[in-house]
Formats: C-alpha cells, structure tokens, sequence
C-alpha cells in the first residue's frame, strides 16, 4: 500500500511539474518571441512638439528640461511586442511613466486632456506598423487602452498626435509615439491593456479582428 502511494505522488509530482515548465516555456516564448519586421533606427525617437524628447531617460527618476517643459521619468517597461492583426504587423516598445510639467505657452494645450494640465502624468511608448499585404489597410494601433486602475482611453485622447491611426499602402511602415494621460495613481500600475481596431479595407468593411497586447509591471 505504502509502495502505491509513493507512485501515485511521484506520478502526480512528474505531471505537476511537467506542467509547470509548460506553461513557463510558453510565456518566455510569448515573451521573446522573434520580431516581425525591424523597426526603422531612424525613427525609434523622434522629437514630438507637445513633449520634450525622453529618449536619454533610462533611469527612475532620470530628467530632462526643454522649451516644451521637464520630464520626469517615474517607471519604464524595457521591452519589443509584436502581434499580426490581419495583413499588418504591428510592434509596441518601451513603455514609460512620465511626469509631465509643460511650459505655460502648452498648458492652454493639454487642458483638452486632463484638468491638471500644469502638472501631469502619463504612459508613452512607440508603435511600429507595417502594411504587409497588397492591398491599402485602414488601422487604428491604439482603439482602446485599458490598465487595472480603472483607466479607459480611446485614440482621440493620445496626445502625440503623430498620425499613426488612418490608412496604410502596400509596403508601407510608419513609427511614431503615442502618449496617453493618466488620471489615476500610476504607482498602483500593473497591467496596461492594448486594443488595437479591425484592419479594415477602402470601403470600411473588417478584414481581421484587432489584437491585444498585454503590458504587465514588474
């Protein structure tokens, strides 16, 4: 009896642990996975008149101070997502939390996102989109952002404004950053939520279903 009870939990150990290195291999690989396409080294940053440019800021707590005002950088997510939604391919990166105190001439500019326009937080990070198909595409990269603290945003509330929403020819890749402001304490941050929209064709009509990409804090 004692000899069937010790095969019985080695058995179950075995499976158990089989299991466990399963679904740890699938997440590293979900992790890792291979990029689709390179990102244009030109393009990974580019200056965007509403922000100052964060591309030094690797660092908690790393500043910068431009004409456009200070930055301050309160959280970074290193990383390189890719998904395939349709015929686009499509690569979110680096995922930051700034603090944002822009110069009095942007104020009057940002009182269209928040009431705290003076001094702000919000979530950056770059998008890379790459038409694939033969045929011209129509995508929005962000259709809805979603994180665990209750925030809920939409394209029309990304300030960066650098044309990444609209139509796509054959071949065609466009990079740029988008900036979302954050209402609610980003230190309570742990999973932000990426929906992009159907790939539609010229008369409208859905192609493919759009993609998630999940972003979890560490």
């Amino acid at each position: 009896m004692k000899r069937l009870l010790l095969l019985l939990s080695l058995t179950i150990s075995i499976i158990l642990a089989g299991c466990s290195n399963q679904v740890a291999g699938e997440k590293n690989e979900a992790e890792n996975q291979p990029p689709l396409f390179e990102i244009p080294e030109q393009t990974k940053y580019k200056n965007n008149p509403q922000a100052p440019d964060d591309q030094d800021l690797k660092e908690v707590g790393d500043q910068v101070e431009d004409m456009d005002g200070r930055l301050i950088l309160k959280a970074m997510k290193e990383m390189e997502k890719f998904r395939e939604v349709g015929s686009v391919q499509m690569a979110v990166k680096d995922v930051k939390v700034l603090n944002y105190s822009p110069s009095p001439d942007l104020v009057d500019y940002f009182h269209a996102y928040t009431h705290n326009e003076s001094n702000f937080n919000y979530i950056k990070f770059t998008v890379a989109i790459k038409n694939t198909g033969a045929q011209p595409v129509n995508l929005a990269p962000v259709e809805v952002l979603k994180t665990n603290t209750g925030e809920k945003l939409g394209f029309n509330d990304d300030f960066y404004l650098e044309k990444l929403r609209g139509d796509y020819e054959p071949g065609e890749t466009r990079v740029g950053q988008m900036g979302f402001v954050l209402e609610q304490d980003w230190e309570e941050l742990e999973t932000v939520i990426i929906e992009t929209s159907d790939v539609l064709d010229e008369e409208g009509n859905s192609l493919a279903e759009g993609e998630k990409i999940e972003v979890e804090w560490e």
